[in-house]
């Protein structure tokens, strides 16, 4: 058991041997190794792109397994780099289901995060609120999710016994990492939200009354995200932060034009906490 509540049991696989070939193919082009991954969301790669020194960058379509990026706000780029003192890779941008391309390939990320070595997840979203009392451009910390995508990303998955991948989910969310960005937060004068992010499939944006039974289940956002990311990455053993971007509340007509832009007006505050966050992230979690 490590001090982040993960588990030295057997870790499941899809199979294929795409993460290992994409780590050794990022170790070709560049030295650093990184100790956190983070995915930038919709609209959210230019919060942080100044701040990162870039070493290395490669396009989704040389990573093996990953499609080109075809969504409008995701670059579909892997930088490494250093960002705030601690090696990392950032994925600008992320492969999404309702893309087309199977549950399998919502996981690439974190499967070659893992490969590279990396202990820590940080996954941004754009996401609605459910809440009338959340506001545009409001960051909501994720607690929990619900999975209402319809599928479960670890299908296909196997242990290395040739059993399912039965894993424990229970604390997808690491909280010392979640206490440390509600602290930064609290630094930086940020009024943020914690709560639980539901996860659709997409790529059509929730009628009324699927926001109305989301929020009556416990929800707390929507997004089409993250989850299959989280999922993954938990039981890979990694470590993960999940923060949304309020970019619209329930009963309001949207475009992703208008998420892309509130997206970009919350770059900021997302940026004013993960530049305390990140350090702490960055800090391998001691083993019992």
């Amino acid at each position: 058991m490590t001090a982040a509540g993960t588990t030295t049991h057997p870790r499941p696989s899809p199979g294929g041997d795409e993460p290992g070939r994409g780590a050794a193919l990022v170790a070709e082009r560049t030295a650093v190794r990184p100790a956190v991954a983070i995915v930038l969301g919709s609209g959210l790669g230019d919060a942080l792109a100044e701040d990162l020194a870039t070493d290395a960058e490669v396009p989704f379509g040389d990573l093996p397994g990953f499609p080109p990026a075809s969504v409008p706000g995701h670059a579909g780029r892997l930088r490494l780099g250093t960002l705030y003192g601690v090696p990392v890779a950032a994925f600008f941008g992320r492969v999404h289901f309702y893309e087309g391309h199977g549950v399998g390939a919502t996981t690439l990320i974190p499967r070659l995060a893992a490969a590279m070595g990396v202990h820590t997840m940080v996954l941004t979203n754009a996401c609605g609120g459910l809440d009338a009392t959340m506001r545009v451009g409001q960051l909501m910390l994720i607690n929990d999710h619900l999975n209402s995508m319809g599928v479960n990303p670890l299908f296909g998955w196997r242990l290395p016994d040739g059993a399912p991948a039965f894993v424990d989910i229970s604390r997808v969310y690491d909280a010392a990492l979640l206490e440390a960005a509600r602290a930064a937060a609290e630094e930086a004068g940020i009024d943020v939200r914690v709560g639980v992010y539901a996860a659709v499939s997409g790529p059509s944006y929730e009628t009324p009354a699927e926001t109305t039974a989301l929020a009556r289940l416990g929800a707390d956002a929507v997004g089409m995200s993250t989850v299959p990311e989280a999922v993954a990455a938990a039981a890979l053993g990694l470590r993960v932060l999940g923060i949304s971007c309020v970019t619209d509340v329930a009963g309001t007509e949207l475009t992703h034009e208008e998420v892309l832009a509130a997206a970009t007006g919350a770059g900021p505050d997302l940026r004013a906490i993960l530049r305390r966050t990140i350090p702490v992230a960055g800090t391998k979690p001691a083993t019992a």
